[in-house]
């Protein structure tokens, strides 16, 4: 950031997330309502440019139409106004994988992130400072099928997992649980529906270097879990949620967290994806 001293309107939003985040500090705010109240922190500058402060101090962002770009206010008056924020998370290697279902959906994400974010909410946005808390969880038990392939294969070097209903054939509807299991090293990929194994394909990728075992385990994720109970099961401190559109998904939102992509409609977890990273040499 440049030295000296910044437009009026822009230092109105430090002064402003200033309060904001002591008040979070107070225990007046929660995750949700700290993350309400810095939603409206942009300004709009002379030429028409949103900017946005990005949960720091100091910390201001200028969409390009494409994406946000970390650099310095302008100089100048600009005049505020209510839009977007976001931003996004450091990925430090190659991330691998992606089943069919999820694929959809982050493709639809991209649509949005591309398309400029117009409204507020379907914009991005940076939750910080989560506590996740300890205790017993509910966990998956895995079918004996899935058992064989650990004790095999070992865990999974990534996976995703859908959650949904189907009809049954005396008419009423049946939970669904659809898992994609990926060793890339070996070169093969399993699918289990509701613990069943129903494929083993082979899968083709080029790796250049190194398969960091992930943190997370298919079994640690059950159908419908709260966000909430997300973040406490992975230990999440931090990740970026973005809204999506009512038409595409009504009550649906995508998450971004370290190795870990994951879906929720109406506070229900729908979808997850553990994300392999490759170190390249």
């Amino acid at each position: 950031m440049k030295a000296g001293p910044i437009p009026p309107e822009f230092q109105a939003l430090e002064n402003q997330l200033a309060e904001i985040q002591a008040s979070y500090e107070r225990g007046e705010l929660d995750d949700a309502g700290y993350q309400e109240q810095v939603q409206g922190l942009t300004v709009r500058d002379a030429s028409g440019t949103t900017w946005w402060l990005g949960g720091h101090p100091g910390a201001w962002y200028r969409w390009d139409g494409k994406a946000w770009i970390r650099t310095s206010p302008p100089a100048g008056r600009g005049r505020t106004t209510t839009g977007p924020r976001g931003g996004m998370l450091g990925s430090r290697a190659v991330r691998l994988g992606c089943g069919t279902g999820v694929l959809l959906v982050l493709i639809a994400v991209t649509v949005l992130l591309l398309g400029g974010l117009a409204e507020y909410r379907s914009s991005p946005k940076i939750v910080e400072g989560i506590e996740p808390q300890a205790g017993a969880r509910q966990v998956y038990a895995l079918s004996a099928a899935q058992q064989a392939v650990v004790a095999e294969m070992g865990a999974p070097q990534a996976f995703s997992l859908l959650f949904y209903e189907e009809e049954l054939e005396d008419g009423s509807l049946g939970d669904v649980r659809y898992e994609t299991w990926s060793y890339y090293t070996a070169g093969v990929e399993y699918t289990f529906i509701n613990g069943d194994q129903v494929s083993r394909e082979p899968i083709e990728l080029g790796l250049s270097g190194e398969i960091v075992p992930i943190p997370y385990r298919p079994e640690q994720f059950t159908a419908y879990m709260s966000l909430d109970e997300v973040i406490d099961t992975a230990g999440l401190t931090t990740y970026l949620v973005v809204p999506l559109e009512k038409e595409l998904v009504d009550g649906g939102q995508v998450y971004y967290a370290d190795e870990l992509t994951f879906g929720l409609k109406n506070d229900e977890l729908l979808y997850l994806e553990s994300l392999a990273v490759q170190v390249e040499g």
